[in-house]
Formats: structure tokens, C-alpha cells, sequence
């Protein structure tokens, strides 16, 4: 197949707002003395455990949609590395180059943890969207990073993304290319099908075409993505001109794991089998099932469709030492245990290799869930902390999880309103909103210290902002309220969260309604914030409607006494929020 390359650029990228991004010299050269940073990279970990053992397993993939025989499937370091010279090699065929921005939306498959090595291959810079982001978002995250090229599935959980990446591209002029990845399983020898209006067929193009030994292959010299280059822009989700974008190098990637390597008690080891349940496109995977594992010589799990019960069979199957989720999920993973000892189902059991459990984010993990966790899974639990802007900043003790204390490092920083910041070699070089023409550079405008938008005080993480809630995914408060009062059967709204027993945390909606009888109903609003571009799994599953909302004397909302009657409030008693 002959693909012309993209046309040159029509201005200046992004990366032209952050060319400046990163500590000074001497607080680079400490970072690495100290061993948080080092001179190496990702990339250096897989070609050499590649060369000196490439027949050790580097990713287990288990693909939900696949039939028995087909859904598991195990790259070794030797063929991880052969794809990702491969994608590589395709990407450059295309005209992409250092410091180009890719996208790519793609489910906690084997393909997406290869693209992202191969982007930091030829230098540039790897652009994850969750799955669960609909068009706007998509077309906002494509239009301000000018993304050249992006990947999707053709169609995923129901959602039809190549259909929408198609209809997207004609306004989106930096977009010159596209690529499908069929969701449909097949051998790898199948026939290629046909263009997607337009886009590459990822299979035919990328996975069976040998770039790698054609005029496109990487030369042995090409440096790729040096430790502190820019790698990776985490999007944090929101609506309209709140957007945002947190830059990583290898190095901030690679901090939190030399940090949790010194801590005693139970911690990463050479060669051990690291597991995450979040999707791969979070940083949290990203670093937990990908990077992590490449810098011991180890293996990542992915799973693409969350389910408990296939993550517990995929603990034992695939050995894993290190299982990472949301407490949310943890709570459906500690339900579905007790379901199968209830039933005496025979499953396999993960206890026999898994030594360390964490749970958390950027929500906490119940005390009851800690204390659950041990004794049925058989291994220690662990709370964590972390945020886009540090992929892991605190760690709970052994034996006392519920305390978590900042990893080696990093620096805490309670101001006005306790509202956390950071510094150290886990924080991210720079933090870009969307549309403005200067990214936020903590070295050059506050000493390295960057804003979470988390609470804390100087030593340890103690809550969210107001405005932000959620389990698996956070969701942006503060937006969902603002458009929930646009909608013209709404006077007031709050969005809280409540407990859930199986999900964990959720947001709900207390609607103060325009007029009482021309109330709306939880599914009307649902579709009303859908449409203006939340992401499913931000919007509310709980609706309740009152006559006012609780407020102080000086006016302003009172958000405890919601979370309070939300959480004593039962079937049949009177839905009349506090005063």
C-alpha cells in the first residue's frame, strides 16, 4: 500500500507554548542524583530486556468481544518491540516527526500501549482520549492540541467513533490522517479491509505491513523521546474553555515509581505482573500497566470492558503481583468474591501471587473497603492519591492505609482555602487550558510548584475540591451544575455525591425545579447534558427534586447538609432538602 505523507504544517504547534517546560538545570542534575530521574527511558527498558530475555511475556491482553480462544493474548518483549519499531516506522511513513501530536481513542488494548511507544519512538508526542469521550469533547481535544493523526476503533461499546472521527476531520485542518482499528476479532493474515471513508485500515497498514524493514525504519540513532522531552498530554475533561492538558516527559512518568521503591513494606520488584482496571488512556494505566512494568522487566495486564469477575480470573491467570482500581471498583470486585464463595463457585484463585493492593485516585477509599480487601484477596492494601498533574503523589502505610503520606520527593503545599499544590519529580513540566496562548510553567512562574485543584495540608492529601466528585471517573461539578441550570425546566441545581453499595461514589442532582408542575425527570436532564458534550460517565444516575436549596447566611450553598439528608434520606420519606 502507498500512502503520500502529510502536507507540512500550516503554523506553529503547540509545543511551541511549553518549549520551555521543565525545572532548571540544577534541579534536573538533583532529580537524577537523588535517582527519581535517570538517563534512560521506557523505551531503553523494553529494547534491552528485549535483547537480553525476548521471550518474557511484556502485556497480557484480554479482549472482552473475542470468542474464548481468542480473547487472551500475550506479546512478549521480542514482539513488543517488533511493533512498536513497526508503528513506528508506519508513523514516519506518514510524514509524522518529533514533536508532532498523536491521538489516539482507543479501549485498554495491546495496539494502544504499542502506539504509545512507537509515538515516543520518532519523538513525539502521544495524545490519550478516553473511550468515553463523545464528539465535542473528541473535536475539542483534536482542535487544540492540532493533532495530526488519530486512531479509534470503528465501532466500541456502541459508540460508532469512526463514524464521528469522520464527520469531525473536515473542521479539524491539522488532522491530515486517520486511522480504524476494527473491532471484529480476526488472524492477524486476514484480507485488509477497505478504507473507512478515508481512513487507514490501522490492521492492514500498521500491524501486518512490515515498515519496519522498508525506506521508514527508525535508525539505530534516532534519539526518540529523551527523558525530559515532552510525551504525553493528559487531557483533564470539563466543558467549554475549562479544558486543560497536563505535559509529561519519561522522567515525572518514571519519578513515582523510584519514589514507592524506597517505602518498606511491599513494593514494586523486578519482573513482577502489574494490573490496572482504569482504562489504558488514564495516566494512571499508562504509568501502572505500561511504564512501570517496562522499567522491572515485567508484565502489564489490560483488560478492555471492565468486569469483576474477569478481573479476578484474570489476577490468577495471569499471575498478577500488583492490581491497581478505583475503590469503586474494588467494591465490585470484593462483591463478586463473596457472590462466588457464596455459590462455592470454583474459579481460580489470585491470592497465590498478589502481594500489594491499591485503591484510590481522586477519590478516597472507604475505611470498611480497606479493611475488606486483605482478607479476601490475601494480600496488603494500600491507598493512593493522585491527580493528571502527579500520576501517584501519596501512598497509605501497610498498616495503617487510611493515612496517606506524600512518596519521597514530593513536596505539599496547603494555601488559601487548603487548596493543595505540588513539587517534586512526579509533578507535570507544564499545564496548557485550552485556547490560551501560554501554558502554565511551574518552574518559570512558581518556583515548580503546580495547583491540583485537590485539599490537603503540608503533609498529606485530606479531600476533593468542591467541584470536582466521582468514582472510575471524576466528574467535573462545577460544569455539570452550570449546565443543568441552563436547561428551561430548571430554577437551581447541586450536584453531590452519594454512596452507592455497589459503584461506590455517584453524583446526584438536586434540582430545584421553574415550575413545580413541570417537573423534569432524571433521563430528560441526562440527554440534556449529553448533548452539551458531558461524557456519559460524568452525567448523574440519581435525581432528586426539592423546593430550595440549603444555603448559609451569606449565600453560599451548603453542600454538607445535602451530602447529609442525600445519605439518611429513604424510600417514601418527604424529599425536602435541608434549610
Amino acid at each position: 500500500m502507498t500512502i503520500e505523507p502529510m502536507a507540512a504544517a500550516d503554523g506553529p504547534p503547540p509545543a511551541a507554548l511549553w518549549s520551555s517546560a521543565g525545572p532548571p538545570p540544577a534541579v534536573a542534575d538533583a532529580y537524577r542524583s537523588a535517582g527519581w530521574w535517570r538517563t534512560g527511558t521506557f523505551l531503553d527498558d523494553l529494547y534491552r530486556t528485549a535483547a537480553a530475555d525476548g521471550t518474557r511475556t511484556a502485556l497480557v491482553a484480554d479482549r472482552a468481544h473475542h470468542p474464548a480462544g481468542l480473547r487472551l493474548r500475550r506479546l512478549s518483549y521480542a514482539q513488543l518491540a517488533t511493533y512498536v519499531d513497526r508503528y513506528a516506522a508506519a508513523l514516519r511513513s506518514l510524514g509524522l516527526r518529533a514533536g508532532d501530536p498523536v491521538a489516539y481513542q482507543l479501549p485498554s488494548w495491546w495496539e494502544a500501549a504499542a502506539l504509545t511507544l512507537a509515538v515516543w519512538r520518532i519523538g513525539a508526542v502521544a495524545v490519550p482520549v478516553l473511550p468515553v469521550v463523545r464528539a465535542a469533547g473528541l473535536e475539542r481535544i483534536l482542535a487544540a492540541t492540532q493533532a495530526r493523526l488519530c486512531v479509534v476503533p470503528d465501532v466500541w461499546e456502541g459508540h460508532r467513533h469512526a463514524e464521528v472521527l469522520a464527520g469531525l476531520a473536515p473542521r479539524l485542518p491539522w488532522l491530515r490522517r486517520r486511522a480504524v482499528i476494527r473491532t471484529a476479532p480476526g488472524p492477524e493474515t486476514a484480507a485488509p479491509a477497505p478504507a473507512m471513508d478515508g481512513a487507514l485500515d490501522f490492521d492492514a497498514y500498521f500491524t501486518r505491513t512490515a515498515h519496519e524493514r522498508g525506506p521508514h525504519a527508525c535508525p539505530p540513532g534516532l534519539p526518540g523521546a529523551r527523558p525530559g522531552d515532552p510525551a504525553l498530554l493528559i487531557t483533564v475533561m470539563a466543558l467549554g474553555e475549562r479544558f486543560r492538558a497536563v505535559l509529561h516527559s519519561p522522567d515525572t512518568l518514571h519519578a513515582p515509581l523510584a519514589a514507592a521503591r524506597t517505602l518498606p513494606g511491599p513494593v514494586p520488584q523486578p519482573g513482577e505482573v502489574f494490573c490496572s482496571a482504569l482504562p489504558l488512556t488514564s495516566l494512571a494505566s499508562l504509568a501502572h500497566s505500561l511504564c512501570w512494568p517496562l522499567a522491572l522487566g515485567g508484565t502489564g495486564v489490560l483488560q478492555d470492558v471492565w468486569d469483576p469477575n474477569r478481573y479476578l480470573d484474570l489476577l490468577a491467570e495471569a499471575g498478577v503481583h500488583q492490581a491497581y482500581a478505583s475503590p469503586a471498583q474494588w467494591s465490585e470486585v470484593l462483591t463478586a468474591h463473596r457472590t462466588r464463595a457464596a455459590r462455592a463457585t470454583r474459579a481460580a484463585d489470585p491470592r497465590p501471587a498478589l502481594r500489594l493492593i491499591l485503591s484510590g485516585g481522586r477519590t478516597p477509599t472507604p475505611p470498611e473497603l480497606l479493611a475488606a480487601l486483605p482478607e479476601a484477596l490475601g494480600a496488603p492494601v494500600r491507598s493512593l492519591w493522585g491527580a493528571p498533574e502527579v500520576a501517584l503523589g501519596t501512598l497509605g502505610g501497610v498498616h495503617d492505609p487510611t493515612e496517606g503520606a506524600p512518596l519521597p520527593g514530593l513536596e505539599l503545599d496547603s494555601r488559601e482555602g487548603g487548596a493543595l499544590w505540588v513539587r517534586g519529580p512526579a509533578v507535570a513540566h507544564a499545564v496548557w487550558p485550552f485556547g490560551a496562548d501560554r501554558a502554565v510553567l511551574p518552574w518559570e512562574q512558581d518556583e515548580g510548584w503546580l495547583a491540583t485543584g485537590d485539599r490537603g495540608d503540608a503533609t498529606r492529601v485530606t479531600g476533593r475540591a468542591g467541584h470536582r466528585t466521582g468514582a472510575a471517573f471524576l466528574v467535573p461539578v462545577a460544569e455539570l451544575e452550570e449546565a443543568l441550570a441552563a436547561h428551561p425546566a430548571v430554577r437551581e441545581a447541586a450536584v453531590v455525591e452519594y454512596g452507592d453499595p455497589e459503584h461506590g461514589e455517584l453524583p446526584c442532582a438536586v434540582v430545584v425545579p421553574a415550575v413545580e408542575a413541570e417537573s423534569p425527570g432524571l433521563v430528560e436532564l441526562r440527554e440534556w447534558l449529553a448533548g452539551a458534550g458531558l461524557a456519559p460517565a460524568a452525567l448523574p444516575t440519581r435525581l432528586e427534586l426539592v423546593g430550595s436549596l440549603p444555603r448559609a447566611e451569606d449565600g453560599t450553598l451548603r453542600k454538607d447538609a445535602l451530602r447529609a439528608w442525600l445519605s439518611g434520606l429513604r424510600p417514601g420519606a418527604p424529599r425536602t432538602a435541608p434549610q
